[in-house]
Formats: structure tokens, sequence, C-alpha cells
């Protein structure tokens, strides 16, 4: 990660995740992911040595998040990193109100930073139209319009999450958006954001219906898929096994190709 003008994090060196094979660590707990169901999306609060908080919800959302933190018996100030997965006001709505109440940064990859720093809100246009919007910003030093939020943190890549008190990465997985990325946690956790969503609760994993790049979004699925993750979450349904995941999208594609 690195800061977009306010502080400055180290590279992640590839992005590895923190061993787990040395005695301590192996007896410590892995870390623990709660959903936080608002209307339409859902955000994540993940409790490790430190808390991460994925996705915000719309504006005003910040109240049923903290009211969550308070029944798991987390402090505000145990939020280490607010974690935008991509630049649609839905997922950042309320980050500028929670990084005032807990007093933690907010991160976002390059390819969506305008549209979080502007506000713009992708419900009003074709999905093609949005990336057109952020390449046209992407280069000029932007305020933040109304609904819109400025990032503490521009991630550039695969970032390790240990300076953050997280045992785990966060991957860019481009499709949904440009800038759209997934978090993995040490014992086989991926959150993934809008990257999936089902038609109905309870239904199959599907890739989302306002999409920006379908062959992005399946190519990202895929190597996301390729490190193993054992329990998939995201913001429109789930949480689903890994396995099944890679069922319905890879649908045995691999093992017949690694056979010929």
């Amino acid at each position: 990660m690195k800061a977009d003008s306010r502080s400055t994090v180290g590279s992640a060196g590839g992005g590895r995740v923190l061993e787990q094979k040395t005695k301590s660590l192996a007896a410590r707990s892995l870390p623990a992911v709660v959903a936080v169901p608002l209307g339409a999306t859902t955000a994540f609060i993940v409790r490790d040595r430190n808390v991460l908080l994925v996705d915000t919800g719309n504006p005003g959302d910040e109240a049923a998040i903290l009211a969550v933190m308070k029944q798991a018996g987390i402090r505000r100030d145990e939020v280490s990193l607010i974690l935008v997965t991509h630049g649609h006001p839905e997922n950042y709505g309320s980050a500028d109100a929670l990084r005032e109440l807990t007093g933690a940064p907010v991160a976002v990859h390059e390819g969506d930073a305008a549209a979080v720093r502007l506000g713009v809100d992708g419900l009003r246009f074709p999905a093609r139209v949005v990336p057109g919007l952020i390449r046209l910003v992407r280069e000029r030093k932007v305020v933040s319009g109304p609904g819109g939020v400025e990032p503490d943190i521009i991630i550039e890549g695969i970032a390790d999450l240990g300076a953050f008190g997280l045992r785990g990465r966060i991957v860019p997985t481009p499709g949904h958006t440009p800038g759209s990325v997934s978090v993995l946690l040490a014992g086989g956790t991926a959150i993934v954001g809008d990257l999936l969503s089902t038609l109905f609760p309870g239904g199959r994993p599907r890739l989302p219906f306002r999409i920006d790049d379908p062959a992005a979004a399946r190519r990202s699925l895929l190597d996301l898929l390729a490190f193993g993750p054992e329990r998939v979450y995201a913001a429109r349904g789930g949480p689903w096994p890994g396995t099944e995941v890679w069922r319905w999208f890879d649908g045995g594609r691999t093992e017949r190709k690694a056979r010929e």
C-alpha cells in the first residue's frame, strides 16, 4: 500500500500472508468474520489482533456497523483500517463517518480512487461510463464532492495486512469495477465485495449483473480461487464453500487440462 498524501505503508513484498507455522501463531485463533447486513449490501467486520472494516454501506449506515461492533465487544479504537472494496456508494457511503468515529484510515485501490473522491453514483450511469469518468480525473487533484471520500491509503497491488495487526492480504480483483479488491485471510477465508452475487437469497454464486468487464471479473475470480479459499463471503449473497464456487466457475476445466 502507499499513502495518497498522509502516510506511507511499506510494500507487501509479494503480499505474503504472515506465517502460521510457529507454535505461538498456531495456538492463536484465526481471524473471525462478522457480516453486517445493510439492506441490499453487506459490510464485514474482521477481528484479529486488530479489527478491519470491509466496506461501510450507504451514508448513515455507520450506526448499524457500530451497533454490531458493540454487541461483539469491539471498541472503536480497535479498528485499524477501513477498506473500500470498490467505488460504488453503497460500499463507501459511511467511510468518512466511520473514519471520524474510529480514527482508522480509509484504503481504496487506485483504480477506483477517483470515483470515491468524486462521490460518483454508479447507479446513475451504465457500467461502461464509470471507468471513463475515473480515467478522466485520475491524474488530477480532485476535492471530494458531495458524498465523496478522500482516501488515506491508495492500494497499488497485493498488500499485506500485517502492518494493521491482521493476518491476511488485499488482492486486486478487477472486473466488477477497475479497482475492485478482495481480502484473503489466514485460515482460508475470502471476502470478495461484489465480485460475486446471487439472484436470490441462498442462490448459487454468479458474477454480478452490474459489471464493468465480465471477462476480467472471471479471470480475477479464478485467480483468487487458485489460492484455495475454504469460505467465500460476498456483499450480496453467500457465504459459500470455496469448492462450490470453484465448481460453478471452473467446471473441472483445470483438472481436465492438467490430464491432457
